[in-house]
């Protein structure tokens, strides 16, 4: 039995789903231009038999052609369990030979030992490493024992609830290690395809996490086994991480739509695609309230390694590239956590200098009167005029801007 479910969509596509821990926000998309077919791939099973949905959210394929979708299903199913399976810190497998799978839960649970990791595990920590110090630690592949911390606290719904032990916060963030010196706690070997986990005195508060980063690199991969099949897909990780594909002599327009983190109204704004990624973070999926006086503050999933708590500058993020998922995956995150906006555009501008990708924005942030929605000039350009902006909304666009690199 084949491990997908099958739809068919003759108007159009909706999607409103629930996400994991990592860049996330319910980013609906939808096409009207001629029917699609969508797959949808089924769980996995660790080595306890415990089900686990892979990359812990729902992945979702969806073409033009129903003959080409099996093709690429078939494609995708021989890929997508080897690599969520790295990439788990939460669960351990075993590999086809009955040994166990050396995985991030593997390695967290051997600190101290030099283990031999296959390349594309190297690859990825190598990757989230260099991001990291590209971000100046906003980014932090060491925040598994943090995340683990909140993550019982949060809800899909309003709920109030208390911060944990802010001594047992402190404790884990001062033994974060700076973004320059991760090669030190994370020793990688890529020519022995080895990695040594070295948290020293830091055991109990240091845990490898790529949850931030995962799903959009892990989509990457899943991509570029696609794109030869020459038709148009789309391409979606629990709908915070998208990737969008049509061949160049026969564009194909996916049209995505951004929910408003307010719950106001169902959505922000709505922008087409034919060819790139886009990732989202947001606050109204996982969190919950705490009572400040005679305020209500909003705790999220989205950490700020430098502080241990969530910040409330933004409600949302959207980000567009023409490439590389899992790098946006990662920049949403980091610009959740800077204040300026000014400061945001120049860390934007260090990504696309990185990865000489034009990158487009637009963040939503709370405002007096309802939500404002700054975006960049590429991004207004590719807004559905037909999805009005919502009245709430103060829509501004960043024009003529030139990040600094």
């Amino acid at each position: 039995m084949r491990n997908f479910l099958k739809t068919l969509s003759i108007s159009s596509i909706f999607l409103c789903l629930s996400l994991f821990s990592g860049c996330q926000k319910n980013i609906p998309y939808e096409n009207t231009e001629k029917k699609t077919f969508t797959n949808y791939f089924d769980v996995f099973t660790d080595s306890e038999g415990n089900l686990v949905l892979p990359l812990n959210t729902t992945i979702q394929l969806t073409m033009t052609d129903e003959k080409k979708l099996a093709e690429a299903t078939t494609l995708v199913e021989a890929q997508l369990p080897l690599w969520h399976k790295l990439a788990d810190s939460h669960h351990r497998y075993l590999d086809d030979q009955g040994n166990e799978l050396h995985n991030v839960a593997y390695i967290n649970q051997h600190p101290g030992e030099t283990i031999s990791i296959e390349p594309e595990l190297a690859a990825m920590l190598s990757a989230a490493i260099e991001l990291s110090q590209l971000s100046d630690g906003l980014f932090h592949p060491l925040l598994g024992s943090l995340s683990a911390l909140w993550e019982p606290k949060f809800a899909p719904f309003p709920t109030e609830n208390t911060d944990p032990d802010s001594a047992l916060i402190a404790q884990i963030t001062g033994c974060l290690p700076a973004a320059a010196d991760l090669n030190e706690v994370l020793q990688l070997d890529p020519e022995r395809r080895t990695v040594r986990f070295e948290p020293g005195a830091c055991e109990n508060s240091l845990q490898i996490s790529l949850g931030a980063m995962a799903k959009g690199y892990i989509l990457d991969q899943l991509a570029a086994e696609l794109k030869p099949l020459n038709t148009p897909f789309l391409l979606d990780a629990g709908s915070s991480s998208i990737i969008a594909w049509s061949p160049d002599d026969a564009p194909y327009s996916w049209k995505i739509g951004v929910r408003d983190p307010s719950g106001q109204t169902s959505l922000l704004y709505a922008f087409t695609l034919t060819q790139g990624v886009v990732s989202t973070s947001a606050d109204d999926q996982n969190y919950f309230l705490i009572q400040d006086g005679d305020q209500q503050i909003r705790r999220h999933h989205i950490l700020n390694p430098h502080t241990g708590y969530s910040e409330n500058w933004l409600r949302s993020v959207t980000l567009s590239a023409p490439d590389q998922a899992g790098t946006l995956d990662v920049l949403s995150t980091v610009l959740y956590n800077i204040e300026d906006a000014a400061q945001r555009r120049a860390m934007i501008g260090r990504f696309e200098a990185k990865t000489q990708l034009a990158m487009d924005y637009a963040w939503c942030e709370p405002a007096d009167a309802g939500l404002k929605l700054t975006v960049s000039e590429g991004m207004d350009q590719k807004r559905m005029t037909s999805a009005a902006i919502p009245d709430f909304v103060d829509y501004q666009i960043q024009r003529g801007e030139k990040h600094e690199k």
